[in-house]
């Protein structure tokens, strides 16, 4: 009987052990983060007159050797035709014509989406801007917008996002309310995606929109519009918030050949970093060297005077190069 008594009194313990020594393993639960969609913006670029003798003189990626541009997706408003044939002009023409080799070299620095809304893409009439598109397309370059008509036919559409150009440089190439129902339309098409609109307007070298320009923009943005970038005054214009929306009113120039001033060889690049409830917007501010742009390192002089001539809402963001938006707050 004792002996029983000993085994079962054995066995218990064995089990209370046994039990007091099992444990369950952690189960590790990963959540994954979101990751945005990276487009970058930068301003207005030609490849004619000064800019084409630098690029005969060294190569034809000369313009970019000291700059990376990087994102899911690159947008820039190309300032001409790029055509079969250049016509050789002055070093004063206003009449722009680009070597075709330019389309590869604009897709091999990550060029993916391109504005022609713009006062100088008809400057070798239609049959250039045909050639405009024909090597852009060969080139898996997206082209949006048209310099003459007021039409929806060329927007362009990537992943999530929707492009409209607008060239508004004269009045007569659209009225506001021609583009306040194209975007209307566009984005009642697509409701569910980010409409970004490109848009060459205002007067040249003056660092702050005027009346017409804002109003303009707050009626786009009243539209359907979810995000405004400038070009055309060749200069950096102020920057604003209507609606929790950014107006970028002017990237100013990129690459150009405009020597004759330190405004004109100083632009904006935007990256945003598109996000399902949020956008941030980092700014950069970029200086040329004869037609080569770079990242300007000490930019503290020209990021005081953007928020100088921004809304004062915005002045500690742009101090901080960067403005972030909510989109539960829209």
């Amino acid at each position: 009987m004792f002996k029983k008594i000993m085994f079962f009194s054995i066995i218990i313990a064995f089990l209370f052990l046994a039990n007091a020594l099992t444990f369950e393993v952690p189960i590790e639960y990963t959540i994954e983060e979101e990751k945005p969609l990276k487009i970058l913006f930068v301003g207005d670029m030609m490849f004619d007159r000064g800019v084409e003798y630098l690029l005969f003189k060294n190569d034809f990626d000369y313009p970019f050797k000291k700059i990376n541009l990087e994102g899911d997706i690159v947008v820039g408003n190309l300032e001409g035709p790029i055509v079969n044939q250049t016509k050789y002009i002055s070093d004063h023409s206003m009449i722009f014509s680009f070597d075709k080799r330019i389309a590869e070299v604009l897709k091999n620095n990550n060029f993916n989406v391109l504005s022609l809304a713009n006062n100088h893409t008809m400057n070798m009439e239609r049959k250039g801007l045909e050639e405009t598109k024909s090597f852009l397309s060969l080139n898996n370059i997206d082209y949006v917008g048209d310099p003459t008509y007021c039409s929806i036919d060329d927007i362009a559409a990537k992943d999530n996002i929707i492009f409209y150009a607008v060239n508004k440089t004269f009045d007569f190439n659209c009225t506001n309310e021609e583009i306040a129902l194209n975007i209307k339309k566009i984005k009642e098409d697509n409701n569910d995606k980010f409409l970004i609109v490109l848009i060459h307007w205002g007067e040249e070298y003056v660092h702050e929109a005027r009346e017409n320009q804002i109003n303009l923009a707050h009626l786009m943005i009243d539209s359907g519009a979810d995000l405004i970038i400038g070009g055309h005054p060749h200069v950096i214009q102020n920057i604003e918030k209507y609606k929790n929306k950014l107006i970028f009113y002017s990237l100013g120039n990129f690459i150009f050949d405009q020597y004759f001033s330190k405004e004109t060889q100083q632009g904006l690049m935007i990256n945003l970093d598109l996000y399902d409830k949020k956008q941030i917007y980092s700014i950069s501010i970029i200086e040329e060297n004869k037609a080569q742009p770079e990242v300007l390192q000490d930019n503290r002089e020209v990021l005081n005077f953007l928020f100088s001539i921004s809304m004062p809402e915005l002045k500690e963001e742009i101090e901080n190069g960067e403005i972030i938006i909510y989109s539960k707050d829209q």
